[in-house]
């Protein structure tokens, strides 16, 4: 029988699948000839984090911390077993840790770290840790909570403003660390660089946390930790301003000159600052007023310095004293006689009846030239009942005394007058009625 002949593609199908048979077999050989011949590899797996933990260890049981070591420590493991378990291993399938089992007092300690699989099954064992130790320094740990203070000498207010006292927030940092540096701890200070001018308030957070001890020597150690809230710094910043003070006259008749009294102030101005931008548009401090009946040239007037709220001092001035100049001027005591004692403004059915006969000791400064020629007839003692609300009865009541002509007098302290206030009596058709029986009268 004739054998029938393959075409070339039928030809290179059977070859391929030949040749990838072959692969296959070959693998599985090698497999079969890997595990029984050659079971045991040899690998090294690297970048292993190390842990550190003191749970059930003497030292954690006598209240040691360890402190002051690298927590991001890795290590390269060489290590053998089973192909088939550890064929694939990676740094995820070893645990290396710190043996800190032998550690009963505080001092620092070269440790061994160790290395093990995290499947305790696996037949694996390390032949290399590198490194193979840590430095590890052990202590007592200790909080305090200290003070927490600015600085910031580079951060100034722009003329014309004023820096206040910065404001930190929190007030207190709480250090945590090794007893015996803990101890030495008086207070921390948030030091920060900037330099900045001011003309309106500043919060930063930018800054850095320094340890003091009680005479002012940095403390700087890296094991120690600290709890606080973010801390910030608010710089207030004031508007500033020189304001000269000044006073009022009360009790002045309205024809007389104040612009002859001289003074003198023990302090002419005051510096002011304040936040509100409204002292910008002030000029002067008012200090109060003085009464015209009270000057009398030998005598000083003391004003406590008053400022509104929100304003603060800058000088350190808290009162002020007028003293007046007496050159020019002199004293001279008259007696008013009861014609010239009035009382205005009377209701038009009241009538005001004198009881005063006269006003005597009645003490008036003015210039020499003036009070040369001044008379008892040139006073006035007067009493303004327009906002006066009185019944009928008898009453004692201040005048004011003046010069109607001249300008430049007064008189100094006070006088009173008796008057009966009455209604005024209807005038008999025989027109026979006579004040002068009534007593003196004075009404308008």
């Amino acid at each position: 029988m004739e054998k029938r002949k393959l075409g070339p593609r039928k030809k290179l199908g059977q070859d391929m699948g030949l040749r990838i048979l072959s692969v296959i077999l070959a693998i599985i050989i090698w497999f079969v000839l890997s595990i029984t011949l050659y079971p045991t590899v040899y690998m090294t797996v690297d970048d292993v984090p190390v842990t550190f933990s003191l749970d059930g260890t003497t030292a954690n049981a006598q209240g040691l911390s360890a402190l002051d070591y690298d927590k991001d420590t890795v290590v390269d493991v060489s290590i053998s077993g089973m192909r088939h378990e550890i064929g694939s291993y990676n740094a995820d399938d070893l645990q290396a840790y710190v043996d800190a089992s032998g550690i009963t007092e505080a001092g620092t300690y070269e440790l061994a770290i160790k290395v093990r699989p995290k499947d305790i099954s696996d037949d694996c064992e390390v032949l290399k840790v590198s490194p193979s130790t840590v430095k590890v320094k052990f202590d007592y740990i200790k909080s305090v909570t200290v003070p927490l203070q600015v600085r910031a000498t580079s951060i100034s207010a722009d003329e014309g403003y004023s820096l206040g006292t910065p404001v930190v927030s929190p007030v207190t940092v709480e250090v945590t660390g090794p007893e015996k540096l803990v101890d030495k701890i008086s207070y921390a200070v948030f030091a920060i660089d900037q330099k900045k001018l001011l003309q309106e308030t500043y919060t930063t957070s930018d800054g850095k946390l320094l340890l003091y001890s009680e005479d002012g020597a940095l403390i700087d150690d890296k094991s120690f930790s600290l709890d606080h809230d973010p801390i910030s710094v608010k710089f207030p910043v004031y508007f500033l301003k020189t304001m000269n003070f000044t006073f009022d006259y009360q009790g002045v008749p309205d024809n007389f000159d104040t612009s002859i009294l001289k003074y003198s102030l023990s302090t002419d101005s005051i510096e002011i600052m304040s936040s509100n931008s409204d002292i910008l548009n002030m000029d002067t401090i008012h200090l109060g007023y003085i009464s015209l009946n009270t000057i009398n040239l030998d005598d000083t007037v003391t004003f406590d310095v008053s400022l509104d709220a929100g304003m603060t001092s800058t000088s350190g001035v808290e009162s002020v004293t007028v003293t007046f100049d007496p050159t020019g001027f002199v004293a001279k005591e008259f007696s008013i006689p009861s014609s010239n004692i009035k009382v205005i403004n009377v209701p038009s059915d009241k009538m005001a009846v004198l009881s005063t006969k006269s006003l005597t000791n009645v003490t008036v400064y003015g210039p020499q030239a003036v009070m040369d020629n001044l008379t008892a007839d040139d006073l006035i003692a007067e009493y303004d009942m327009l906002a006066s609300e009185l019944d009928n009865g008898t009453y004692t009541r201040t005048v004011k005394i003046y010069t109607p002509h001249v300008d430049n007098v007064w008189c100094y302290g006070t006088k009173e007058i008796v008057f009966t206030l009455t209604d005024k009596p209807t005038i008999p058709t025989n027109g026979q009625f006579s004040p002068a029986a009534h007593g003196t009268t004075s009404f308008q």
